[in-house]
């Protein structure tokens, strides 16, 4: 039961990492291509091309999410607190609906930090029935 608590949290840590990865290659990384009239074509990274603050806000929020799950999945493999499962339940559950709403855009580069915060919230569901029996 002790290696199911490392492995939540470490989940959790990795869904974190994962994200913000994610998130700063879509901020700072070539995603954008382009050409001039003159055919010059190069790489541009979203801060590049200047986004609007109404993105920026949304980033700002969006870095919350992973602090999140990394949050309540090493607190709740600490504690096995209710409360901190149904956090990271609510953490995942966001995580999961940008990753497939961004779909190929920016989802692709969430996807690894998803895919670890939904292993976390299946080893606290674990965690939780291996107390009860």
């Amino acid at each position: 039961m002790r290696n199911r608590r490392r492995f939540e949290a470490a989940c959790g840590l990795l869904a974190a990492l994962f994200g913000f990865l994610g998130l700063a290659y879509a901020l700072f990384g070539p995603t954008y291509s382009f050409q001039s009239s003159s055919g010059y074509t190069g790489m541009a990274s979203m801060l590049q091309l200047g986004l609007p603050s109404g993105v920026l806000i949304s980033v700002g929020i969006l870095v919350l999410v992973p602090i999140g799950v990394a949050v309540s999945a090493v607190v709740h493999s600490c504690t096995g607190g209710r409360r901190w499962r149904i956090v990271l339940w609510v953490a995942t559950t966001l995580l999961v609906i940008i990753t497939v709403l961004t779909g190929l855009s920016i989802g692709l580069l969430l996807l690894p930090g998803t895919l670890f915060a939904v292993g976390a919230f299946a080893l606290s569901l674990e965690r939780r029935r291996a107390t009860l029996g």
